[in-house]
């Protein structure tokens, strides 16, 4: 519940709306922005969301920071959120979070955030503009079932709104080791797969990350570069269709001898991967044993597309999938 600050307008009926029936309702008031697209992505051991806001302009840049700065420091639930573009992104522990919401220095939150029966629902609370992007901005986007307006924001009222979504399923696929001396790019062909799959299988391209790992391996193509894509789908079924057709087209589009992909289901990485990634950037892998190991006992399974050389830096791509900036550096920047 939210403090003794949350007072519940006794006038406003607490009524559910489907986002088209939300949209009717406030017709032309155009102080109130619907997003783009809302999703909720549901880890299959750690049970945490990652709730995932696309928001602003399609084609420019909304570079707002507020709501990632004020979500984490007003709601003991939300573990972390990070911008990137217009999207936030916040990972989400299931529960409830008492808050203490103030104008300005403490002005919106997220009170509870719960999983039933493959449906993710979280209820925000927040002043101002936060109240009404809880009570009504987040109802009208694409990949809402339904609102619960519990109190109508707007001015200097506490808008307050809990939103229902399907529980997503996230995929990692990780690559290395595609191009040869003379042409290649891991980078590009990851992407260009991931576009066709989202294309073809109705799923969606969530992220891509570049990733450096150790700059002085000899057997290096250039850069020493792997990379890291997630998709998020519906049904396991999808799952079995991306990671197949992404294998596929990995094994008819490199032109190395070594090419690997390594899969993780989730976000929640475990330490023991996080830390196995982390160490690929400052030195070489020579024990293929080891580096089976690790994967067994953290549920990341190989595919040796073309060889087998391919799986260490594809397997340590999967750990960085959401650390971008330190994915990047070079050993020497990481101190």
């Amino acid at each position: 519940m939210t403090s003794g600050k949350r007072q519940i307008n006794k006038s406003t009926p607490n009524t559910f709306y489907t986002p088209t029936e939300l949209r009717l309702k406030l017709g032309n008031k155009k102080w109130v922005m619907g997003y783009n697209r809302i999703i909720a992505v549901v880890d299959p051991v750690s049970q945490k969301v990652m709730y995932i806001e696309d928001y602003g302009p399609r084609n420019g840049f909304f570079i707002e920071g507020w709501r990632a700065l004020h979500f984490p420091l007003t709601s003991s639930i939300v573990e972390k959120s990070y911008r990137e573009g217009g999207i936030t992104i916040y990972i989400i522990k299931q529960g409830k979070a008492k808050l203490n919401l103030l104008p300005s220095f403490a002005p919106i939150g997220i009170e509870e955030c719960k999983v039933i029966n493959n449906k993710v629902s979280i209820t925000f609370a927040g002043f101002g503009g936060g109240g009404v992007s809880a009570s009504f901005s987040r109802g009208m986007t694409e990949g809402v079932e339904k609102v619960q307006v519990i109190q109508q924001g707007g001015g200097n009222k506490l808008g307050i709104g809990k939103i229902f979504l399907p529980a997503k399923k996230i995929i990692l696929i990780g690559v290395d080791d595609t191009d040869n001396e003379n042409e290649g790019a891991t980078y590009a062909l990851a992407h260009n797969i991931a576009t066709d799959i989202a294309g073809k299988l109705n799923v969606f391209y969530a992220t891509h990350n570049n990733i450096q790992l150790f700059p002085y391996n000899p057997y290096k193509t250039k850069n020493c570069m792997a990379t890291v894509v997630s998709f998020i789908y519906d049904h396991d079924t999808q799952e079995e269709e991306i990671v197949k057709e992404f294998a596929k087209l990995l094994k008819k589009h490199s032109v190395s001898n070594q090419a690997g992909m390594a899969t993780f289901k989730g976000f929640s990485l475990p330490r023991q991967l996080i830390d196995f990634s982390t160490s690929i950037k400052f030195h070489m892998l020579h024990d293929m044993d080891e580096l089976k190991k690790v994967c067994n006992q953290t549920g990341v399974k190989l595919y040796p597309i073309t060889g087998e050389k391919g799986l260490i830096g594809a397997a340590a791509a999967l750990g960085f999938f959401d650390r971008p900036d330190f994915g990047a550096k070079l050993p020497n920047q990481c101190c």
